[in-house]
């Protein structure tokens, strides 16, 4: 939470054995829509609890990290007239079209 992301457990009700590493213990880390953004095989399964696992707090960092590299980038929003340095409201809009206009160029065309 200290990061920014909320998490919410989900049980899986897949049953595997103690020897797979892959499915047993994995995490997975989705958006709110649902898109996994990280995913470790194994990581809370007792062999790897302290090397790699979900008691290695290097490994905790690394997929908080990942995670918030995965999430779209916010985009920046502009300031209103009255939080702008323009005088007039003709001058801010004006800059405002520019603005955009210079936003949708760097989009790929549909």
């Amino acid at each position: 939470m200290e990061n920014g992301l909320n998490v919410q457990l989900r049980h899986n009700p897949k049953e595997t054995s103690w020897q797979d590493i892959v499915e047993h213990g994995y995490i997975a880390v989705l958006d709110a829509d649902g898109k996994q953004l990280v995913r470790r095989d194994g990581f809370q399964h007792n062999t790897n609890l302290r090397r790699g696992g979900a008691f290695d707090m290097s490994a905790i960092t690394a997929v908080v990290a990942e995670a918030l590299a995965a999430l779209p980038k916010e985009e920046e929003k502009l300031p209103s007239f009255i939080e702008s340095t323009f005088t007039t409201k003709v001058e801010y809009e004006r800059w405002i079209e520019v603005q955009k206009a210079e936003a949708g160029a760097g989009a790929p065309a549909a």
